[in-house]
């Protein structure tokens, strides 16, 4: 009898204990601040892509003139800077959606309808029109521009025409039947797109008016042509083969508080909002790193309540830009390594950088200084 009812309790103890048990465990990491500067500016520097050979940065500034691009240098100094926008042999008539540097350090900056290679010194170099279905302005922000060489070769130059974080959902098309990329491949005048709705994980639990909602966000390597993405409802970053188009792996996602990915229909009713303003949780942006490591920047929920107190006491307060819900994950080339990594103290992430370290932009909103300041952070393991 008595080993009767001790093998009971061993048995009930452990079917507790397994449902007790983390279903995810993951290695420690933390941001580990290594370097920083600052400019010299009345207004934020949006700092979009970072140039190694030659140790620049390049970014926009949303200004009273209008928006300026420009080249810093790794000690804070602005090396140039110009409003490009107008009509003029070296401007552009259009809005910016997106700027990179080039694989051999020139500028692009992407319009709807033009690609324009800009030098250092922002003399036009190059002017290339294409056609896109998406017809996508960017006001107020810019992206960075993501470009590829189809085999390695420099003649066979293909960009993504909308940018991450954006796409041009139709009211009356059914989200299912929408592809996320649409590329543009110069040298054949070919446009094409890749990534079905209907092939990310979560598809059959949207229903069609999550199309407003749903966006890609995405980041290339150019070293081996892959694409990695996921979008704002995902509990998976795909990896694409740029040159076969096809699907090269998938990375299953465990987001520390994303609760409305496991309801069984995700309904645009399941989005708390406050008005017109979503108070949701969303993956956010994807970065590259050093060896195939990726890291996601995804926002949290925030509470009603909590929402009401914030715009009581600052009437343009918005959690997507609060720095304290959004979260850090960490990947390498094939699995999550990571849990939740909590930001610098009122840091936007900005780019990454080599040597696996990332750039966040640091504005503390109860101070007005006449620079701005920015902190360079190394993803580190922590030791048990």
């Amino acid at each position: 009898m008595f080993k009767k009812i001790s093998l009971w309790w061993i048995t009930n103890l452990l079917i507790v204990s397994l449902l007790m048990w983390p279903p995810f465990s993951f290695a420690q990491y933390k941001l580990e601040r290594v370097d920083g500067f600052i400019i010299d500016s009345l207004y934020p520097v949006e700092i979009v892509d970072y140039f190694p050979q030659d140790e620049l940065y390049l970014g926009y500034i949303n200004s009273s003139e209008g928006t300026r691009i420009a080249l810093i240098n790794e000690k804070g100094d602005f090396i140039i800077q110009k409003v490009l926008q107008g009509d003029g042999p070296n401007l552009i008539s259009s809005s910016f959606n997106s700027l990179a540097f080039s694989k051999e350090g020139g500028i692009w900056i992407q319009t709807p309808f033009e690609l324009v290679l800009f030098d250092q010194k922002f003399n036009v170099k190059k002017r290339t029109k294409y056609l896109s279905e998406s017809k996508v302005h960017l006001y107020g922000r810019m992206e960075v521009f993501s470009y590829f060489y189809q085999n390695q070769s420099l003649s066979s130059f293909s960009f993504i025409t909308n940018p991450s974080g954006l796409f041009p959902y139709k009211p009356n098309r059914d989200i299912n039947s929408i592809q996320l990329i649409e590329i543009y491949q110069v040298d054949k005048n070919k446009l094409y797109k890749i990534a079905p709705v209907s092939d990310r994980p979560l598809h059959k639990k949207f229903e069609i008016s999550l199309g407003l909602a749903y966006v890609p966000s995405y980041v290339i390597d150019k070293k081996s042509n892959k694409l990695y993405l996921t979008s704002s409802l995902d509990n998976e970053i795909t990896v694409y083969d740029l040159v076969s188009d096809m699907v090269h792996s998938r990375i299953k996602i465990n987001h520390g508080d994303f609760k409305i990915l496991y309801k069984n229909i995700i309904t645009k009713s399941d989005f708390p909002s406050y008005g017109r303003i979503s108070l949701g949780p969303k993956n956010h942006k994807l970065f590259l790193l050093d060896g195939g490591k990726i890291v996601l920047d995804y926002i949290r929920e925030i509470p009603y309540g909590t929402y009401e107190k914030k715009i009581a006491d600052d009437p343009t307060y918005h959690h997507f830009q609060d720095p304290n819900y959004h979260r850090l994950i960490l990947f390498d080339n094939t699995k999550q390594v990571s849990g939740d990594i909590a930001l610098p103290a009122n840091g936007k992430l900005m780019t990454s950088l080599p040597g696996n370290r990332l750039l966040f932009q640091l504005i503390d909103p109860n101070l007005e200084e006449d620079f701005v300041r920015y902190g360079i952070y190394k993803v580190v393991g922590i030791s048990k």
